[in-house]
């Protein structure tokens, strides 16, 4: 059930010692598959040193409520993590918090997510699209190249002039750090 009374904030942390992250590391690691994540302790401290690294926490009546982090990769927003605590999934926050990240920037967000291929991974391919997202490539071969063992949808929140750019940019700005 919806209720529009709740008051949802995105709160900008830019200390990994901000205790608005005490709840952040459970919340990732059961949101997120082994494959999709890092160390809690070393994603925690981008936040340190990586300051084209925006992390939301996301709060709903000042208690925390989830996150979600973008990277800021010039022409484009690289939407990385979004994950909502389970008792306020389809209570339309996400939804407010995906307007506000869109209002944010008149600049594309773009991001992965996986095919819709389960009932949950329909729900959530069809929760991105009614917020503003479309599906750019069902096969992005750049990214998916890279991490081969997982095929995702490249999504965007606006048309992209050059796809196969933003896909190198996601994997040297991105995934060079996550991961190299």
């Amino acid at each position: 059930m919806r209720n529009s009374k709740m008051m949802v904030k995105l709160v900008k942390v830019t200390s990994s010692k901000d205790p608005l992250l005490a709840q952040v590391s459970w919340l990732y690691e059961m949101s997120f598959p082994d494959i999709a994540r890092i160390d809690s302790q070393r994603f925690l401290s981008l936040i340190d040193n990586h300051p084209e690294i925006t992390f939301n926490v996301i709060t709903v009546d000042d208690e925390f409520a989830g996150m979600a982090v973008m990277w800021d990769l010039g022409e484009y927003r690289y939407f990385e993590y979004f994950a909502m605590v389970p008792s306020l999934r389809n209570q339309g926050v996400g939804a407010q918090v995906l307007k506000a990240l869109r209002e944010e920037s008149d600049l594309p967000i773009v991001g992965e997510a996986e095919p819709p291929v389960s009932p949950l991974q329909k729900r959530r391919m069809a929760f991105y699209e009614r917020n503003g997202f479309h599906v750019e490539l069902e096969n992005p071969e750049i990214l998916n190249g890279y991490h081969s063992d997982n095929i995702l949808y490249f999504l965007s929140t606006k048309p992209l002039d050059d796809v196969d750019r933003c896909q190198r940019l996601i994997i040297s700005k991105v995934y060079g750090v996550m991961h190299g």
